[in-house]
């Protein structure tokens, strides 16, 4: 399970060459067996009885290529002993489109339980309708959880501060607010977070 700003904070686009005509990537994956060092005919091969030794001879590698027919560029990204799954972008929640609502941007997270509960467990907020790619382009976080009563509710955040009292290292806030009944309701808080602040003065 990603938290939900695990899933567009801190990623890098691949590039393409200069000018490419058709920026279009052809994936592949090949996944074959490394050996380390050199194993002569006489030798065993490794044999410790721990699962999760990493020192074996032989071990599980990966390659993943991407090529470019268009532009001519190949990006190849290769590794060891990794876990490979399959989903869908409605499971994974990147790639679904933004749900627009009071002038923000709702970028589902992950769903909690797939073919159970269909709606995504947290949403990363924006002013403008452009994907986040760092924290900076990030106005706010909406998260479900169970009050003490076993209600559904949702937790809103919004005001980046980095020495706000509220979030993780990646991001901060400074205003925070619970018990909403909906997804919609905690995104108009998040909303009203960022207009403008009347101050009546006595005379």
């Amino acid at each position: 399970m990603n938290i939900v700003q695990d899933l567009y904070l801190g990623w890098t686009d691949l590039d393409h060459q200069q000018d490419c005509p058709l920026p279009v990537w052809e994936p592949q994956l090949r996944i074959d067996q490394g050996r380390r060092g050199r194993l002569l005919a006489h030798d065993h091969d490794h044999g410790c009885p721990v699962e999760e030794c990493d020192h074996a001879n032989l071990f599980r590698r990966f390659t993943v290529r991407l090529v470019c027919r268009s532009c001519s560029a190949v990006h190849i990204i290769t590794g060891q002993d990794v876990g490979i799954s399959r989903t869908t972008t409605q499971v994974y929640g990147f790639g679904q489109p933004a749900l627009e609502t009071d002038g923000l941007w709702l970028w589902p997270g992950q769903q909690t339980l797939p073919g159970v509960d269909g709606e995504p467990r947290e949403w990363v907020i924006t002013r403008t309708p452009d994907r986040p790619c760092e924290p900076a382009d990030v106005d706010g976080l909406i998260c479900r959880y169970l009050s003490s009563g076993g209600h559904r509710r949702w937790q809103a955040s919004a005001i980046a501060d980095p020495t706000g009292p509220y979030g993780d290292d990646q991001l901060r806030w400074a205003r925070r607010s619970s018990e909403h009944r909906s997804v919609s309701q905690a995104a108009a808080w998040i909303a009203a977070q960022y207009q403008p602040q009347t101050v009546e003065v006595a005379v």
